[in-house]
């Protein structure tokens, strides 16, 4: 029975979802278009309503109905760019709620009340011109109408009078027919704003991710070389500007390849975590840290040689069991203190320069690079640890 009935709906409504949206708003249509049937035929029975006039409106109607029911269930719009017949079945409701207004006599207020829905309802897929040409539209008919009524009396079909009770018992009616589909597109754009909403909230996240991962290290967390580079230049520009001195120190880990080959890759990339993150930890809120590239890091600090030195010599002694119980993780270091007028190249060159020296001395050790002359002798001192 089941079966049978979703064979069913898919024969009226199809089974194809884009056409089934198509005729859903088609229904929400039929659904004003009946209403007001009703309606109208209730006037012809209390004697507002022309008989001839009420099976003309109700003939255009249907044929209007039938016509676009077809296109859109054969599928026969969808070579056009507008799919659901958006303009054209709004454009037959205003021809319609404005041939109401020019037809029911003392009731003709109450199709006023149509006339809005049409444009509300161009609210999801039109755009601003679109919805303009229904608006003008819509202003030029019910003019029309309007004149029509003034200058050719003779033309509009004669009504009895109706009590103050009877037009309020049919506007209450004709709000019973709009108000629903009306209510209905209101939670569709409520609908649609919650889902803007979400998408807003979920593109700023993963924004605001872009934006981490731009100037974070994707393994350890830390600052990028990009990162880095640009607090350098920054640094150097003020140092320069304010004499505001401040150290680099390139740090390079030492026989890491032979860890990496001992712990395997997984294993020496939680070595580099953990270094980072334990040297990190014995930071001040001036200096800053960042992944060079590999198993190298640079830091950066404010103050003169002795200060870096010093804080080198504090991350030695938090990172030495950070490997394997079998190997204490040991660095190398090269200090520069950047002299002014310095570039930030020239700077990391130098650090560069004590880095080499610190290696080539026995490495797990400093090497200052030298404030003047680049031939001078570069200071090297080995960790106590």
């Amino acid at each position: 029975m089941q079966s049978l009935l979703s064979r069913m709906v898919d024969l009226v409504g199809s089974a194809h979802p884009r056409r089934r949206e198509r005729l859903m708003q088609w229904l929400i249509a039929g659904y004003i278009y009946m209403g007001a049937a009703i309606w109208l035929i209730a006037g012809v029975l209390q004697g507002w309503m022309s008989k001839t006039a009420a099976l003309l409106w109700l003939g255009f109607v249907f044929a209007g109905l039938l016509a676009g029911y077809v296109a859109l269930r054969s599928g026969w719009t969808e070579r056009f760019q507008d799919p659901s017949l958006t303009i054209w079945q709004l454009s037959i409701g205003v021809l319609c709620a404005n041939w109401g207004y020019l037809l029911i006599g003392p009731m003709r207020t109450a199709a006023l009340l149509p006339m809005v829905v049409t444009i509300v309802f161009g609210a999801f897929t039109l755009q601003w011109r679109q919805i303009a040409f229904l608006t003008v539209l819509n202003l030029f008919a019910l003019v029309a109408a309007v004149t029509l009524r003034a200058w050719f009396p003779q033309w509009i079909p004669q009504h009895g009078a109706m009590t103050p009770l009877m037009v309020d018992i049919n506007n209450v009616l004709m709000l019973l027919v709009v108000l629903p589909p009306l209510g209905f597109i209101v939670a569709r754009l409520s609908s649609v704003r919650r889902k803007l909403h979400r998408q807003r909230e979920a593109l700023m996240q993963a924004l605001s991710q872009v934006e981490r991962l731009a100037v974070s290290d994707e393994l350890t967390g830390i600052a990028n070389r990009r990162s880095m580079r640009t607090l350098l230049e920054r640094s150097a520009a003020l140092s320069s500007r304010e004499f505001a001195p401040f150290c680099v120190a390139l740090i390079d880990i030492d026989h890491f390849k032979a860890i990496n080959d001992e712990l395997g890759h997984a294993g020496g990339d939680e070595v580099l975590r953990e270094f980072a993150r334990r040297a990190t930890a014995m930071l001040r809120t001036t200096d800053a840290i960042g992944r060079w590239g590999g198993e190298e890091f640079v830091v950066l600090a404010c103050g003169n040689v002795d200060g870096i030195c010093r804080l080198l010599e504090r991350m030695r002694r938090a990172v030495a069991n950070c490997g394997t119980d079998s190997r204490c993780i040991t660095f190398s270091a090269g200090v520069a203190q950047h002299r002014r007028e310095e570039t930030a190249d020239d700077l990391l060159e130098r650090a560069d320069r004590a880095l080499y020296e610190a290696k080539r001395a026995g490495r797990n050790r400093n090497a200052v690079a030298p404030e003047g002359d680049p031939s001078q002798r570069y200071a090297t001192a080995e960790s106590p640890q």
